[in-house]
């Protein structure tokens, strides 16, 4: 049993970016997650064609992941807005990716 009571923090589901936290990202910032999420999805289109449905669930948390470090990289004193965010995502979105279908084929039999 565990020790700590969950909160709503907690709860709170950690695969997907909320409504809230979109909307506080600006377009540009938008528009190249959108660049950056499409050139790992073509560079992992075979896992997609294999299982689809579970690809998307691990893009999602992947994705959601990125956006976490790279807001709270955004948000540091010498940090310059945007283009900390947009650089953090983009080297950190593929990364994310790879290590998170090595580690499903290295569980797989």
């Amino acid at each position: 049993m565990p020790t700590k009571p969950k909160t709503a923090t907690a709860n709170a589901r950690e695969d997907i970016l909320s409504p809230h936290a979109m909307s506080t990202i600006s377009a540009g910032a938008v528009s190249a997650m959108s660049a950056v999420g499409a050139a790992v999805i073509k560079m992992n289109k075979e896992a997609l064609l294999k299982k689809p449905d579970w690809f998307w669930h691990l893009f999602a948390k992947c994705e959601a992941k990125a956006a976490r470090m790279a807001e709270q990289a955004a948000r540091a004193p010498n940090a310059c807005g945007d283009a900390t965010f947009i650089e953090v995502y983009a080297r950190n979105l593929p990364k994310l990716m790879t290590a998170a279908l090595n580690a499903h084929e290295k569980a797989a039999p």
